[in-house]
């Protein structure tokens, strides 16, 4: 039997922008990707959390992102003041076709997050 290759590609976003609120929150359409992480440069070490928001539509409405465990599909960040990080999305992310990623606390509001998805 001939081996299968699994050919994964990877598709830059255009960077988001982070808010607290789904109302100010960029959409980003996840049907048709497995995987992905986002990329921050500097950011103060008092932001804790990012926030998974899914809905069915573009247009919402858009609700917390739960695993099957029950819990938040939430990042737990590891600020820098002096190194950038990346962090894997969460599996539960990719549930739903529409996304939104939100500041956890106004804390990194305003902070740009540089996003790669993987199919």
């Amino acid at each position: 039997m001939p081996e299968i290759d699994i050919v994964r590609k990877t598709r830059r976003m255009p960077d988001i922008t982070l808010a607290t609120a789904t109302a100010t929150s960029t959409v980003l359409r996840v049907d048709d990707v497995a995987g992905g992480a986002i990329a921050f440069g500097t950011m103060l070490t008092a932001a804790t959390t990012l926030q998974i928001f899914g809905a069915m539509t573009t247009s919402g409405p858009f609700v917390r992102v739960y695993g099957a465990d029950g819990a938040a599909a939430d990042i737990t960040l590891a600020p820098s003041l002096t190194l950038g990080r990346v962090y894997a999305l969460p599996d539960a992310t990719f549930a739903l076709p529409h996304i939104m990623i939100l500041a956890g606390t106004t804390v990194n509001t305003g902070a740009v997050g540089s996003l790669v998805f993987k199919t």
